[in-house]
Parts: structure tokens; C-alpha cells; sequence
């Protein structure tokens, strides 16, 4: 499903996951940052708090799956958390990122995604406001009690 309207007015309460340019890029214009600050953000959020973008969707893969084509890997930035897969240039790409400051990609993010409740989970962790592009205003309101 491609996330369409405008996020200021109508929030994509009906979408469970959203891939990580849509995020940047709604986001940013909520927030009215550049993409490329937005980018750096999540990327310090996947590789430092435990933000669980992932590559590949485990319930939609059975434990016997033979994965074919890119590298995945298993990453978890807190030892609390299970691991995520994602693929190994993107995990490699993330890492640069965060630790050498180097711009984000955004076309090297073509399979990460991250669900609605594993992104709410990490904005209340770090003490973020949830954004109105993703939540309701009961659910942003209640959550900042």
C-alpha cells in the first residue's frame, strides 16, 4: 500500500508499516527538516537505540527459509531487544552513517521498513513526540502522560 493524503490532515492510521523514505520524507515535512537530517536521525536510532527497521518481515518467513540474494543480518543496538535482519550494504551503510558522518542514501533503503508500533515504541523510549503523519491525536496526546 503506498501512503497517500496529507499528513498534517489525515493520519495513516490504516497503514501498519511504512518503508524508511516515507518515513524521512513524511517526517521531514512534518517537522519541517530536511530529509537528509531525518535520514541521520533513524539511521542513529537503528544502530544506537534499538529502532527496528528491517529488511525482511519474520512472520512472513518460516525458520526453514533459504534467503536468496543479498546478505541479511542479524542486528540489535540494545541487548534487551531480539534482532532485526537487514540486509549487510545496508546494515554496512547505516554504521558509516552514524559513525564516519557520512550522507545518507536514501535509494540504498529500497526493503527497510519499520511497523507502526515498533516506531512508536522507539519514540517513546527516546522521549520523542509521536508524529501527527502516523498518529491519531488521542494516541499522541495519551501517550505523553
Amino acid at each position: 500500500m503506498q501512503p497517500t493524503g496529507n499528513s498534517a490532515r489525515e493520519p495513516l492510521l490504516d497503514v501498519d508499516s511504512l518503508k524508511f523514505a516515507d518515513v524521512v520524507r513524511h517526517w521531514g515535512r512534518e517537522r519541517l527538516v530536511h530529509e537528509v537530517l531525518v535520514a541521520q536521525e533513524l539511521a542513529r536510532g537503528i544502530i544506537r537505540d534499538g529502532l527496528r527497521f528491517q529488511s525482511v518481515d519474520p512472520k512472513w518467513e518460516k525458520s526453514t527459509t533459504v534467503f536468496r540474494g543479498e546478505p541479511l543480518v542479524g542486528y540489535s543496538a540494545r541487548q534487551d531487544l531480539p534482532p532485526v535482519m537487514l540486509r549487510a550494504k545496508v546494515l554496512e551503510h547505516l554504521f558509516a552513517v552514524v559513525d564516519a558522518n557520512v550522507e545518507p542514501e536514501l535509494g540504498r533503503f529500497t526493503q527497510e521498513f519499520v511497523t507502526r508500533t515498533a516506531f512508536r515504541q522507539w519514540l517513546i523510549h527516546t522521549g520523542r513526540p509521536l508524529p501527527a503523519f502516523w498518529y491519531g491525536g488521542d494516541e499522541r496526546f495519551n501517550s505523553n502522560r
